[in-house]
């Protein structure tokens, strides 16, 4: 579905990406993980359109272009940045209805809207209510909800678990499989490395704007160096 090839990102002097090949097949749910810095943002950000960048990004065999983000979003290429990027001054169901900015089909789209609502109860029962004022977690679910209004086929999600408590962390987990369960194509970015790769499919280690190491996520659960290195050492059962 997704095909980068030598992809590099500069922020002025900084060499944010060096040159990293990633692809991601239909329907899996396929993991960025690495340290603060590593890069990850950048990748997720370019691949959305929202960058300059050098090298190649195809999706579904077309050749996207850089600074080319309503484009790739009207594609299916949605993306639910790092903090969540909601409109604090907005309601919940404003919010909401920027999903739909890029449909055609606006009426559809409104029976949409009403499906999210009802997936969403905490969102449904908070609507018009400003989002500034949801807690991180429900600020969480209105991000995701608003990109899957947009009918994303790939769903690029960048640190969904970033200031969230560990039993909302374990919902929003949770939401990405089922979403991929549903058929969606899911990127996800995440420092969260070893929870991360108990739900996705392959991996991309990343340090330092290079990709270190890939492969089946499991199979980088079980690499010893993989994991003293980058999962903070083995997870040992004394029970």
């Amino acid at each position: 579905m997704l095909t980068v090839r030598n992809l590099s990102v500069r922020y002025g002097a900084i060499q944010a990406v060096r040159g990293i090949d990633l692809d991601i097949a239909q329907g899996e749910i396929v993991a960025l993980i690495g340290a603060n810095g590593a890069g990850k943002t950048t990748v997720a950000r370019a691949i959305a359109g929202l960058l300059p960048y050098r090298g190649e990004i195809a999706f579904q065999n077309e050749t996207l272009r850089p600074n080319n983000a309503e484009r790739n979003l009207k594609r299916g290429i949605a993306l639910v940045p790092e903090g969540r990027g909601i409109l604090g001054s907005m309601s919940v169901e404003e919010n909401l209805l920027m999903g739909l900015y890029t449909r055609s089909d606006k009426a559809q789209g409104m029976t949409d809207l009403a499906v999210m609502l009802t997936r969403f109860p905490i969102l449904a029962e908070r609507r018009h209510v400003l989002a500034s004022l949801l807690s991180g977690g429900e600020q969480q679910m209105l991000a995701i909800a608003r990109a899957l209004l947009s009918k994303p086929r790939l769903l690029l999600l960048d640190e969904p678990s970033l200031g969230l408590a560990p039993k909302m962390t374990a919902t929003v987990f949770e939401m990405v499989q089922n979403l991929r369960r549903e058929g969606l194509t899911v990127l996800l970015v995440e420092q969260k490395a070893r929870q991360t790769l108990k739900i996705a499919d392959r991996a991309y280690l990343m340090e330092t704007g290079r990709v270190v190491t890939s492969g089946p996520a499991q199979a980088l659960v079980d690499d010893p160096v993989v994991s003293e290195t980058f999962l903070g050492g083995r997870v040992t059962n004394t029970g």
